[in-house]
């Protein structure tokens, strides 16, 4: 997954690997004004590059950058090693991980299965399509539980009717109360809603996700998948 400060990234982490295996060496290493002045320029445009992903690494690797490169009273400038420790274990997560997938441990299973990778490698559009056709694939199974024996309906928008109207199959929350109701109302709606913005090939077809609209869209069809696994009882 490419961020726009790869470059940087990997001439950083190149600069990190070389001077963390010369640090083994048995006589003090010195860096010159030009050295320090380009870890300090790669490090500020990274800084710059993962505020919105990682916010607390924004704001400790320009603390880092200012301790990292001590100067003596002679005025050569050295390493501290403890700068360059914090240092490592930032850039080496960033360089692994440079978008947060944190998200994904919220995301209901099936969805993961179809859509992680997807959106790992970059696929944002296809990871959200897929996304989508799972809560349809799920829909037409719950309708084949409810209904044995009844023929699948080929147009979702039936499935939905058939599972969340007010006579529907599908029982999930207590339909006595006014809150009840418009509950039901409400995440009937949330299905008709998905599955003609999103599901409809003639309504998607010339569309592309970016990042942020495919965790979206992932989200959304995580709350569908979930509320299809917990019938009111």
């Amino acid at each position: 997954m490419k961020v726009p400060y790869q470059n940087e990234l990997y001439e950083l982490r190149k600069w990190i690997d070389n001077t963390n295996a010369n640090m083994s060496l048995p006589v003090q290493l010195f860096h010159t004004p030009q050295e320090i002045q380009s870890v300090r320029y790669l490090i500020s445009v990274i800084t710059a590059g993962v505020q919105g992903e990682y916010p607390f690494y924004a704001a400790i690797l320009p603390k880092i950058s200012s301790i990292l490169f001590p100067v003596n009273n002679m005025g050569v400038a050295s390493l501290n090693p403890a700068a360059f420790g914090e240092l490592v274990v930032i850039i080496r997560h960033i360089d692994a991980e440079p978008f947060s997938m944190r998200f994904w441990t919220a995301i209901h299973a099936r969805v993961a299965n179809v859509s992680y990778e997807l959106y790992k490698d970059g696929h944002y559009t296809s990871a959200a399509e897929k996304a989508i056709k799972e809560v349809e694939t799920r829909l037409r199974e719950k309708f084949a539980e409810l209904k044995p024996g009844v023929s699948v309906p080929s147009k979702v928008g039936d499935i939905i009717g058939a599972l969340f109207s007010e006579n529907g199959a599908f029982k999930f929350c207590d339909t006595s109360t006014t809150s009840g109701k418009d509950y039901r109302r409400g995440i009937q709606s949330l299905f008709e809603g998905t599955m003609a913005a999103y599901r409809n090939p003639s309504a998607h077809a010339n569309l592309q996700y970016d990042r942020r609209e495919a965790m979206e869209q992932i989200m959304l069809a995580s709350q569908l998948m979930f509320v299809l696994d917990k019938p009111y009882k």
